[in-house]
């Protein structure tokens, strides 16, 4: 693909950038321990960070605020990379840049964890052609509460061969983290078998495939997966706002970051409120800040799809 070759050329472009500043590329920053773990995008950092605790130095190369999928590493961030211990990153078409970056690593030593290696994954909404095409899977695995769980384990056990002498703390805080997102999930399930109706409509793009999946929810959106589209067709408008009237569906979403252009046209003609639905693939410089978590972006998922489908 064609996207791929850019990216291809600008990362190796970069890399050698990198080698040469890789030397004095901590100068600025002190590590406050011995375990440097690097996540590309927020909820493997949360869960890093939860995980670790005090342990280990993790660094969210995603700046706060802006678009994972427009995401392009700095010769900094690479240089990051190759001298961490433990490198975190999703996989998937956002993250292609990776699979140069680590072709080029001399660090032998470092463990590398992609996280769609551990869940079973969904095929990405295309209208192309898949006898002519490559069959490319849905990244946005986080968005389930349920493949989360095996993700923080997947991370405590990457963890724990990096430094073994902290598996049990490690352990411990999974498990914490672990119940409390079982919990979560046990209340979605109950509080959408009960609800009103199951049908959610996203003025948006659309990065809930493995969560509409774990709770059988019909979804309607403006674009599948996190299409780089901004307009959508006058077809595919009418029928979001005829399924708005039809069912009588009383919120529209979006996802953070959105314009919500799209989504202020359907609530403009059919009287729709409009709500965020959190993907949780990156936060605000305010959230970092003050220590939000991906549990505290679901609880608020779970709130505005209580209100939604009641």
């Amino acid at each position: 693909m064609k996207k791929k070759r850019i990216i291809k050329i600008i990362v190796s472009t970069f890399i050698s950038a990198a080698m040469v500043i890789m030397p004095g590329c901590t100068s600025s920053e002190t590590a406050k321990t011995d375990f440097s773990i690097i996540t590309t995008i927020f909820p493997q950092y949360d869960f890093a960070r939860k995980i670790a605790g005090d342990t280990a130095d993790v660094t969210l190369l995603l700046t706060p605020g802006s678009e994972s999928h427009s995401y392009e590493p700095t010769p900094k961030d690479i240089a990051r990379i190759q001298k961490a211990d433990l490198f975190i990153y999703n996989g998937g078409e956002s993250e292609v840049w990776v699979d140069e970056i680590l072709k080029s690593s001399s660090n032998k030593d470092m463990k590398i964890l992609k996280l769609m290696d551990c869940v079973d994954l969904l095929e990405e909404d295309s209208e192309e052609d898949h006898h002519e095409h490559e069959t490319e899977y849905d990244e946005h695995i986080f968005t389930s509460l349920r493949n989360s769980e095996k993700l923080i384990e997947n991370i405590q056990n990457a963890m724990s061969e990096v430094k073994p002498d902290n598996s049990e703390l490690y352990k411990s805080n999974a498990d914490k983290y672990k119940s409390e997102l079982d919990s979560l999930d046990k209340k979605f399930t109950e509080m959408i078998n009960g609800s009103k109706r199951r049908t959610v409509v996203f003025g948006d793009r659309f990065p809930f495939k493995y969560f509409a999946e774990d709770y059988g929810l019909e979804c309607y959106a403006a674009f599948s997966g996190c299409s780089s589209e901004t307009e959508a067709s006058s077809a595919t408008m009418s029928k979001l706002i005829d399924t708005v009237k039809n069912d009588s569906i009383p919120v529209v979403f979006h996802i953070e970051f959105s314009s919500e252009t799209i989504c202020r046209k359907i609530s403009d003609a059919t009287g729709a409120q409009i709500a965020l639905l959190h993907s949780c693939h990156n936060i605000s410089k305010d959230d970092l800040e003050n220590g939000v978590s991906y549990l505290d972006l679901m609880t608020q998922n779970y709130n505005e799809l209580e209100k939604a489908l009641n």
